[in-house]
């Protein structure tokens, strides 16, 4: 059948057969459901708490209360399509159209979710029920911070980007060369600190709000170690080292218990100077601690060892590491 004759329907359905295609859909879904948590995040606790956290959604709760008090249309929303705006821009005119069209994305649909929710939710809804009036920022922190760590997490893992203050990031580690992890954590502890100066629609103080500062710290804190654990821990794996004598045997039995590949490798001694091979197999945790034992049972003499991986890619399911 020509394709113009094909309905889009079926362009759609083939076009999915494509593994590139179902990878970039995957991806796209992912970063959807991780922008969706992050605004969940802010809108319904970080915001109606005051809680600063760093990125363009800590300069949201700073500066849009100040501004709403001449103009009460300017919401959060707002704030974050034009600071977002500007920023996909820049990263235009700095870092090129590659990552422009990767960045955009997700860009617009963040501020445009929370556009939607300011329409349709009160962002009081959640902190309302709380009986305990001095429980408040706790619980707000605590599921803010958790919420968008957990939606940035999903968004990187997936190849994604949140758009906002990861353009001017990269702009920095890019031009001053320096690491983009110190980028972050400069951007976002420049925030926070500065959060201490700005009290709400009254605007700027004199008198350090240190108690700002603190909420702010422990919520970048918080947001830093859920992002590491999403992107690198979440799915952490054990490599078990098996050097023997008898590396049929070793094979055979975690053929046998695990159902596992392995992958041969000869090793020498310095001190004795005998070849000896090294069996190598990748597992889960638990798997690790089972095998090893029966190993030790197996095999006396072996030298076992197990080391931690961050993270597994490829055929790792039944083969080992080649």
């Amino acid at each position: 059948m020509d394709n113009k004759n094909k309905s889009l329907i079926e362009r759609i359905e083939e076009g999915m057969k494509h593994p590139g295609v179902k990878r970039k859909f995957k991806q796209y879904f992912f970063i959807t459901i991780g922008v969706l948590i992050l605004d969940i995040g802010f809108y319904f606790f970080l915001d109606p708490a005051g809680i600063v956290s760093g990125g363009t959604m800590g300069l949201a709760i700073l500066f849009t209360p100040l501004i709403n008090t001449a103009w009460d249309w300017f919401t959060p929303s707002i704030f974050l399509y034009i600071i977002d705006g500007i920023a996909l821009i820049m990263g235009l005119l700095f870092l090129g159209k590659e990552f422009f069209i990767k960045t955009i994305y997700a860009t617009v649909l963040s501020p445009s979710a929370i556009f939607l929710f300011e329409r349709v939710f009160d962002s009081n809804f959640f902190l309302n029920s709380i009986t305990d009036p001095g429980t408040v920022k706790i619980v707000a922190l605590l599921c803010g911070s958790l919420l968008t760590g957990i939606g940035v997490g999903i968004a990187i893992k997936n190849n994604g980007s949140t758009g906002g203050m990861d353009v001017f990031q990269k702009i920095m580690s890019k031009f001053l060369k320096v690491p983009m992890s110190v980028c972050i954590y400069l951007t976002d502890w420049v925030i926070v600190l500065f959060a201490g100066f700005v009290k709400g629609a009254e605007g700027f103080t004199y008198v350090y709000q240190i108690e700002m500062v603190v909420w702010g710290s422990i919520g970048v804190i918080m947001q830093a170690y859920i992002i590491d654990w999403i992107c690198l821990s979440a799915k952490t794996r054990r490599t078990v080292y098996v050097i023997t004598d008898n590396p049929e045997g070793i094979k055979e039995l975690i053929y046998k218990e695990l159902d596992r590949g392995v992958t041969f490798t000869k090793v020498t001694g310095a001190y004795t100077n005998l070849e000896r091979t090294m069996v190598i197999c990748t597992m889960d945790k638990n798997e690790a601690y089972r095998i090893t034992s029966m190993i030790s049972e197996y095999e006396p003499q072996a030298f076992t060892f197990v080391t931690s991986c961050k993270e597994v890619r490829g055929e790792y399911e039944k083969r080992g590491l080649i």
